[in-house]
């Protein structure tokens, strides 16, 4: 079968697409976005589904499911993440800030500007992931494990120094 027109793209999303938002709303917030990228997927493709209509409902869901379970992913992390941050600013556990910093500059490149940027940048994990083209979870992972890295070699700092 032959790739789909111009025209004809034109008209089915004429027809369809505000079936497709209202469809894709429910999952979504994106739901628009969601939509035209189903188009343009249908106008990529080398040739014509065997049933279009059919098709661009089964593109839009599987991306709103995608999104909804990157926002949930996201929004776990980031509630992982503020819990993780808690050490930083406890009574009963505070570092010292030069043993900290030290333990910084031991840690790899990536990790040590994922810290920075969330800790000090005030970057969303989202963001350094864009930054470091990352995935999330990548990004989360070198964070959580830095900033558990950080607090083990600053407690044995103190530990050499007769702190604790």
């Amino acid at each position: 079968m032959e790739a789909i027109e111009a025209d004809e793209l034109g008209r089915l999303f004429d027809t369809h697409a505000p079936a497709l938002v209202l469809y894709a709303r429910r999952r979504s917030s994106q739901a628009e976005d969601l939509v035209q990228e189903a188009f343009i997927k249908l106008a990529s493709q080398r040739s014509r589904p065997l049933d279009v209509v059919s098709w661009l409902h089964c593109v839009v869901r599987n991306a709103a499911m995608n999104e909804a379970r990157s926002a949930r992913n996201r929004r776990k992390y980031e509630q992982r993440s503020a819990k993780d941050e808690n050490w930083l600013s406890t009574n009963d556990d505070r570092l010292d800030g030069s043993l900290m910093v030290e333990s910084l500059k031991q840690l790899d490149l990536e990790t040590h500007e994922i810290i920075v940027a969330r800790i000090w940048g005030g970057l969303t994990f989202e963001q350094i992931a864009q930054l470091q083209s990352l995935s999330l979870v990548t990004v989360y992972r070198r964070y959580r494990d830095g900033l558990h890295e950080i607090k083990k070699m600053t407690k044995e700092r103190e530990m050499k120094n007769g702190g604790i």
